[in-house]
């Protein structure tokens, strides 16, 4: 005899007794499921973050549609060199601990304290009282914690205020950084952002592009959507990897990953809610054209 649920993966099984409540819960939950493009990367900021240092580091871009996995990527890869910053011993004494990877977000505005501001947020230390004391703190925080890859996510967001001068002023500031601390930068971004770094070609030769490419319909796709039907707690299989299911899905998610995961958690919280407890083509295409956020009581009914 078959073991109950044996269509979702064992640390699913633990959920499936539990109320709907709490299953669209864990179906709502990110989840991270390896796929070659995604193990690629990653596999690229590991030796990023393994690099000698050196007075002329190997910078990357990281570069993608809208919604296609680049942040995901980027929190897998903090996560799996955790950071560990301040922390208090046996008598209660705050000591200072190493930070491998620091994450943080390209400021929109242009100003360059609020880049540096940024960073000591990504660092959580509060920022001195004096902005011309910004760079000089910050660069110095960054040696004390050690940091030894500086990933800075949304970079394109820089193309969306000022000139191509300032644009090219904020790209030099990311290569006097590196150079300076011998510290690789991995920036990510959409196809803006290597337009960007074409403004200045001293700065774009220094940021390897490494491109994650839209989904073809494939057995990479197919792959990718029967590993994430067995995190789905649906006490029924619905088959997602099988063409009657695989295509519509295809059709709806416009290639990116995000939009993918996105309609088929709709799609899951939808058939938990309504009692049907498996996914079919019927509810992909219903829960595709609802607006976001507002997919539970309408998807259901």
């Amino acid at each position: 005899m078959s073991e109950p649920f044996s269509h979702v993966a064992p640390e699913v099984r633990e959920v499936m007794d539990r109320s709907p409540a709490e299953r669209i819960a864990v179906a709502q939950a990110d989840q991270w499921v390896d796929y070659p493009a995604a193990t690629a990367a990653l596999k690229r900021l590991e030796d990023a973050l393994k690099h000698t240092r050196a007075s002329r580091m190997e910078n990357c871009l990281l570069v993608g549609d809208s919604n296609n996995g680049k942040s995901s990527i980027l929190r897998t890869f903090v996560q799996r060199n955790p950071s560990r910053g301040w922390m208090t011993d046996e008598a209660g004494t705050p000591q200072l601990r190493a930070i491998p990877v620091l994450l943080m977000d390209m400021p929109r505005q242009r100003q360059d304290e609020l880049f540096w501001k940024a960073m000591l947020q990504g660092l959580a230390c509060a920022a001195p009282r004096r902005n011309e004391d910004l760079e000089p703190f910050a660069c110095s925080l960054l040696e004390q914690f050690e940091v030894r890859v500086l990933v800075i996510d949304e970079v394109h967001d820089l193309l969306l205020e000022g000139t191509p001068r300032q644009h090219r002023s904020r790209l030099k500031l990311l290569k006097s950084l590196s150079n300076r601390l011998r510290l690789p930068i991995v920036v990510a971004g959409t196809h803006e952002a290597e337009a960007a770094l074409a403004i200045a070609e001293e700065v774009d030769n220094r940021f390897e592009p490494f491109v994650l490419p839209r989904w073809n319909l494939d057995r990479n796709f197919r792959g990718f959507v029967a590993a994430y039907e067995r995190l789905l707690p649906l006490k029924q299989p619905s088959g997602l990897a099988e063409r009657e299911t695989l295509i519509p899905l295809y059709n709806v998610c416009d290639g990116t990953i995000g939009r993918m995961v996105r309609v088929l958690k709709r799609a899951a919280v939808a058939a938990i809610e309504s009692g049907a407890e498996k996914i079919d083509a019927e509810l992909i295409g219903k829960v595709a054209t609802l607006p976001y956020g507002k997919e539970r009581g309408r998807a259901a009914g």
